[in-house]
């Protein structure tokens, strides 16, 4: 309400009452500077009044609409929320005592969360020096941060809570340009060992490997183009000539082959026979 107020430029109406009213035999400029400031003042009270009334639940502002100065109901609000009870304190200490920082936390959420609490500590009359915040401070980190407590507790810094948060935001960025550097080193073990594994399981090698097996195959059977096989030993089967294979047969013409094997086939066949049928080979 003071920010507002403060903004507004007519936070004066809160520690000062009206203007007082000169005395009868006063010279007309000091009544006219009166009339003047009362004037002003009214004007800025009445603005006073309406904004403090405003923030207020309807059941609450009726209870203080009664008073016309606006310094009036601060003063009513003050002794009757103003008072901080022993709980409270106690409550605001165990929180500021075992406030702890997770490791996901950012550095300035938590510092901010400690600075709260600092404030209402201050409020409540109760107002920590610096050292004790930046001991409550450290003694919340987590434990990854062991190091940076013992070398900050060590040094020679001036402890203060603004000096710990600019060395506790060096140390998260550093923490964070160290984690990701581990994160892609991580990655490039994972891939070298995947890449590994492929290579135990296909241990017979890739594609390209076993087509080169096969090339080498051919050529050792004479077929590839490195071959010193002699294929004019061999009939293509499929236009009767020497000299290539079917493959490589450039005549789409069929070879009709002699019967000449299956007539001896088929005349050995009936010899057979005749041996079985007498004795002595004869009919």
């Amino acid at each position: 309400m003071m920010f507002l107020l403060t903004t507004e430029n007519i936070e004066y109406v809160i520690p000062t009452a009206e203007p007082n009213k000169p005395a009868d035999d006063a010279s007309n400029e000091e009544k006219d500077n009166y009339a003047e400031e009362l004037k002003e003042w009214n004007k800025d009270n009445k603005k006073a009044r309406i904004f403090i009334l405003g923030s207020m639940s309807d059941s609450l502002a009726g209870e203080y609409e009664i008073e016309v100065a606006a310094h009036r109901i601060m003063r009513r609000l003050e002794e009757d929320f103003g008072e901080v009870s022993l709980i409270k304190v106690l409550s605001l200490l165990n929180r500021f005592l075992t406030s702890k920082m997770a490791d996901t936390t950012s550095v300035n959420e938590h510092l901010n969360k400690l600075c709260v609490l600092n404030e209402e500590f201050k409020n409540a009359s109760y107002p920590f020096s610096e050292e004790v915040q930046v001991m409550v401070a450290l003694n919340s980190l987590p434990h990854t941060w062991e190091q940076f407590k013992i070398s900050f507790c060590h040094s020679e810094r001036l402890p203060n809570m603004r000096n710990l948060r600019h060395h506790l935001l060096m140390e998260e960025d550093r923490k964070t340009s160290q984690g990701k550097e581990r994160h892609s080193h991580h990655q490039e073990l994972h891939l070298g060992e995947d890449r590994r594994r492929w290579q135990k399981k296909n241990q017979g090698g890739d594609f390209r490997d076993k087509i080169n097996r096969n090339r080498n195959w051919d050529d050792h059977n004479g077929r590839g183009p490195n071959s010193s096989f002699d294929k004019r030993k061999f009939r293509c089967h499929g236009c009767g000539e020497y000299g290539h294979f079917r493959t490589e047969c450039k005549n789409k013409k069929p070879y009709k082959q002699d019967d000449k094997p299956k007539k001896q086939h088929q005349d050995k066949h009936q010899g057979n026979k005749k041996d079985n049928s007498s004795p002595d080979g004869l009919y």
